[in-house]
């Protein structure tokens, strides 16, 4: 039997960007509306039924005035999707060593965890988002990027405190780390399957599991 060849037909990247980048503040305040109105939308009524027009709406904007910025719904929810996934990103970042702080690993990967998951709970249509991420070739690749740029964050503040440590296994237990939390977060936050505080503390249990090995590693050599 021929392998039928599966045909993408989801938009490139490319025909995703904003038609053009807001460079004043009332530009970016216009298009942070718009994602807020998107995102609002996909929260209220689910990704089936979002259209350009009624993120309009919702932003109180003509869909002229929302096509200047976004050719497409799909560019709008590709945007929404970046934003989100750089504020995760920042909230990692923030609690970096290199930024000080005297924190020891623990408490490093526990405030980073609070961030986040600040950012798990309180993003209006995050779930629909998610699953989109998965189903969209785009928005799949661009939380790929996400990942590895999160990986490489985590493990330099990993070799911050174990810094003899072996750097594949460092890697390795930072992109366990990011598996780890993005699944408890979501099934605590998002699809909330059971009480988040059941589900984080076997988390921090294995954080410190994942982490314990490389300190003693490292204090080794």
């Amino acid at each position: 039997m021929k392998k039928v060849k599966k045909i993408d037909a989801s938009p490139a990247v490319a025909e995703l960007k904003p038609r053009r980048k807001p460079a004043q503040d009332r530009a970016k305040q216009t298009v942070d509306l718009v994602l807020q109105a998107a995102a609002s939308e996909i929260e209220r009524s689910g990704l089936d039924k979002l259209t350009t027009k009624r993120i309009a709406a919702a932003a109180g904007l003509s869909v002229g005035g929302l096509y200047e910025y976004f050719p497409n719904k799909e560019a709008v929810v590709y945007a929404l999707a970046d934003q989100w996934l750089s504020r995760v990103r920042g909230a990692i970042d923030e609690v970096h060593p290199r930024h000080g702080g005297n924190r020891d690993v623990f408490a490093y990967l526990n405030d980073q965890f609070l961030l986040v998951a600040k950012l798990y709970e309180g993003s209006p249509g995050l779930g629909a988002l998610i699953q989109m991420m998965s189903a969209m070739p785009s928005l799949n690749a661009l939380a790929a990027q996400h990942d590895e740029l999160v990986t490489v964050n985590v493990a330099s503040a990993l070799l911050h405190y174990a810094p003899n440590a072996d750097k594949a296994r460092v890697s390795a237990a930072s992109r366990c780390i990011g598996m780890f939390c993005h699944g408890v977060l979501c099934a605590a936050l998002v699809q909330k399957t059971a009480s988040a505080e059941l589900l984080f503390a076997p988390l921090r249990v294995s954080l410190i599991a994942m982490t314990a090995p490389l300190l003693m590693e490292s204090a080794g050599k």
